[in-house]
């Protein structure tokens, strides 16, 4: 039996161990519908829900819905709301306002990578931190540098785990894991209503970018729905804070959204997807076996996802919550010498599947969720420059497999205890080449504490390890890195004895969460966590430039000694019927344990503040955002190091919810008011300048 057969076949036990396990209690019995009550005898209503804003659902760390303020782990969510205030023109836009998380490349979504408490981009590629795209793996990253390629008007939300999720998510996220959710027909749906549209325009003035959505909604009746979604945005350069262009920051984007649910019978759902990407852009190529000659190319990026995600909740039984997703995810990205014969192209399509089912009941003063799972994916990348091999994105594949069990109990309602576990057995395969296939596996344990002690205060723990197994680049890369001058290159030597990255990490903090603060409905809620991590055997580069004789130009992918990690974070929300504030800080410091010297990927202390206001009666609300970051010059590469600064916004909207106008909406604002001249801490250009933006969509259903 091959090796890719093996793997399929330890998914397919344990699906099969998954939906035979034992029930440890008698299934919940259909609860009895109340007796009828007449107008006289009925109960008062119930009062108001609190903001759920404050305490949004979350799957990232539990992988079933569960309030963020029931995981022991520190959990970020970006709702609608915050996406339709913020009107981001790339999801990097809405991350970077968060306290611990950084964006890494610049303000296009093309160069972008996520950056989560100094584990961000590798220099090889890839990425420390995990990204889903409705459940599918988005390990673009393994192939070029940006890894964020989709719309921000296709997605309604945004979690961020931060901090070790390898028990859940395997190999990759040592440093977090960021779960993207994209609309559906629901979303635009009013009750029994058949047919729904929403058409959107948008405009920035910093880059000349006009931007047009159109959503259609349809459900005939109970069984079917789809959606289908068009966006396109095209933009001229950026310009930076003293109104200079940035060069290469253009772009031309299409996207497209297509999904059709399917609801067999009760409790049971089907979901089928299609997702499209293609951007085309003008950037500055090198030919790097050409005395690194720079040439203007067209950059085109094609993105495709496609999955089907089936979900049964047993509408008799708690003991059955099945989830299974299965994907494919295949990105090319191609430079074209526009007037130098040189075309390279870079592919990695990733195939996968994640089943898993959590079985929930009740023993006497307890409450158990068991969620057991396993998870398939096989990536396989290839690269050519003029039709023929690229050593650079080598012809090479890797199979992952992992099996992984989490067990939640909570006692009393106020002391929950979530131990975990996943195993991964991961196989590379090089195509031609002296390199044998490898082979590997590791355990990722986890286990969580969350106590209420009273109702306005939580204390939460953690203990996690994690890991990532090396790339398919960083195993077999080869070809000329630069050239030094006339025939002398440095050159890539491969590596496939890498060791995988790991990590452990232990966290705590504290969530107080106080309601009718200052008039009734308000909630405020103030989060505070403390972080420590150590990891060993980093993936680098060492690069060798030695001159005498015998001469020496080479960078390898090596594992590097072992670093220590450690920062902290506090965040504050507060909502009403009147006002509403949110507000996060972050201060993180990394090290190389072995010379103490800083380490590259930590990005700068930062504090970010939102201060708005409502006016119910005209549907409005507006305020303004505050960015503070420290400088950041605690690295040993002074090109590197950043300026501190203070960047503010301003913002408004009107939404009617009744009467005529209702389903119109209006956003608009100013980014970066006082045009502040700035560079974020690993960005390859400045950020952009002063930047008026206005958004006017209208939406109904029927």
């Amino acid at each position: 039996m091959s090796r890719h057969h093996l793997l399929l076949s330890l998914s397919v036990s344990t699906t099969i161990l998954m939906l035979a396990w034992p029930a440890p209690a008698q299934e919940a019995s259909p609860a009895p519908a109340p007796a009828a009550q007449s107008d006289e005898t009925a109960p008062p209503a119930e009062p108001a829900p609190k903001p759920v804003v404050l305490d949004p659902l979350t799957v990232t760390g539990t992988k079933v819905p569960t309030p963020k303020s029931e995981v022991p782990a520190t959990i970020d969510v970006i709702t609608q709301e915050d996406l339709d205030r913020l009107q981001p023109m790339t999801v990097g836009d809405a991350l970077d306002n968060l306290p611990g998380v950084e964006v890494e490349g610049g303000p296009k979504g093309s160069q972008a990578q996520p950056n989560i408490r100094g584990f961000g981009g590798t220099g090889w590629g890839t990425n420390r931190v995990v990204t889903t795209l409705d459940g599918a793996r988005q390990d673009v990253g393994a192939a070029h540098g940006g890894s964020m390629f989709y719309d921000p008007e296709l997605i309604k939300q945004v979690e961020v785990l931060k901090g070790t999720g390898s028990t859940l998510y395997g190999s990759g996220a040592i440093g977090g894991v960021i779960a993207l959710t994209t609309k559906d027909a629901a979303d635009y749906l009013e009750g029994d209503d058949k047919y729904g549209f929403r058409t959107k325009a948008g405009y920035h003035s910093n880059n000349t970018e006009p931007m047009v959505s159109q959503t259609f909604a349809w459900r005939p009746n109970g069984f079917v729905d789809f959606l289908g979604n068009y966006t396109w945005r095209t933009s001229g350069d950026y310009n930076n804070g003293d109104g200079d262009p940035i060069k290469n920051t253009s772009v031309d984007v299409h996207n497209g959204l297509m999904k059709l649910g399917i609801n067999p019978a009760e409790g049971h759902r089907l979901e089928l997807s299609g997702i499209l990407f293609s951007d085309d852009e003008d950037i500055t190529a090198t030919d790097v076996n050409n005395a690194n000659r720079e040439y203007a190319a067209d950059h085109r990026i094609r993105k495709n996802t496609e999955s089907a995600h089936y979900t049964f909740d047993s509408p008799t039984s708690d003991l059955v919550n099945l989830s299974a997703t299965v994907y494919r995810d295949h990105t090319e990205v191609t430079d074209d010498g526009k007037d130098y014969d040189r075309v390279s192209t870079a592919e990695l399509t990733t195939t996968g599947a994640d089943i898993f089912n959590t079985f929930d009941f009740e023993t006497g003063w307890a409450q158990h969720a068991f969620t057991i799972g396993t998870e398939y994916y096989h990536d396989a990348g290839k690269g050519r420059v003029n039709g023929e091999k690229e050593g650079q994105n080598p012809d090479a594949s890797q199979d992952v497999v992992g099996i992984y069990a989490q067990y939640r109990m909570t006692f009393f309602d106020q002391l929950s205890i979530t131990p975990g576990v996943r195993w991964d057995y991961y196989a590379t395969n090089p195509e031609g080449g002296d390199f044998e296939n490898r082979h590997n596996d590791r355990f990722s344990p986890k286990v969580g504490v969350d106590w209420q002690p009273l109702e306005w205060i939580t204390a939460f723990g953690s203990y996690s390890q994690g890991y990532r197994a090396p790339s398919i680049r960083e195993l077999y890369i080869s070809g000329t890195h630069f050239a030094i001058g006339g025939p002398l290159n440095n050159v890539f030597v491969p590596n496939p004895d890498l060791k995988p990255e790991s990590t452990q990490t232990w966290e705590g903090g504290l969530r107080f969460a106080f309601d009718d603060v200052v008039m009734e409905g308000d909630g405020l809620r103030i989060n505070g966590s403390y972080f420590d991590t150590r990891a060993k055997n980093f993936i680098d580069g060492s690069v060798v430039m030695d001159f005498i004789p015998p001469t020496q130009f080479t960078t390898t992918p090596v594992n590097v000694p072992r670093a220590h990690i450690r920062g902290a974070e506090i965040e504050l929300a507060y909502d009403s019927e009147y006002a509403f504030f949110s507000g996060g800080w972050s201060r993180i410091r990394g090290d190389s344990t072995g010379d103490d010297a800083p380490l590259t990927s930590i990005p700068a202390d930062k504090l970010f503040v939102t201060v708005g206001a409502k006016v119910p009666q005209l549907d409005v609300f507006f305020g303004f955002t505050d960015e503070y970051a420290w400088a950041q010059n605690r690295n040993l590469d002074p090109t590197l190091r950043t300026d501190d600064y203070n960047v503010v916004g301003l913002f408004a909207g009107w939404a009617p919810d009744e009467g005529l106008l209702k389903g119109f909406r209006v956003d608009a604002g100013i980014d970066n008011v006082f045009s502040k001249q700035y560079q974020r801490y690993l960005a390859l250009e400045d950020a952009p300048g002063r930047d008026y933006r206005v958004a006017l969509s209208y939406g109904a259903s029927f």
